[in-house]
């Protein structure tokens, strides 16, 4: 699903000036995978934070500058309404795609729309 989906959609979106910033779990993003998949190091940014507070704020505020083309956050919970205006407006302020993905093993129950969407184990080391 990975490579069917969201692969080509970050590898068009790197050929913006803008960064991809990827905020994640206490993982590092695997270097090695980006490169295979075609997407540039130099225009990748991997900040490792979980918590809660952090994650949206990170990325909303990364969202609102428009520096960055794409923020990939994993958030192992649902998002409450006010977090998700203040998201949707941020990206519409900073002409940016903002995408939350989160493991198949997340405990709560989503509300709302779902995206079925697996990333690979491979991503991290």
């Amino acid at each position: 699903m990975m490579q069917m989906l969201l692969l080509p959609l970050l590898q068009q979106l790197s050929q913006q000036s803008r960064w991809q910033l990827w905020l994640t779990p206490a993982h590092k993003l695997n270097r090695a995978w980006l490169q295979q998949s075609g997407l540039p190091l130099d225009k990748s940014m991997h900040i490792a934070d979980s918590e809660r507070l952090k994650a949206v704020e990170a990325m909303i505020k990364a969202l609102r500058t428009g520096n960055c083309s794409v923020v990939l956050a994993w958030i192992a919970y649902e998002l409450d309404e006010d977090e998700r205006r203040r998201l949707e407006n941020a990206a519409a302020e900073g002409d940016a795609l903002g995408l939350i993905l989160r493991s198949s093993g997340t405990p709560e129950a989503p509300i709302g729309p779902q995206n079925a969407l697996k990333i690979q184990s491979d991503l991290f080391h």
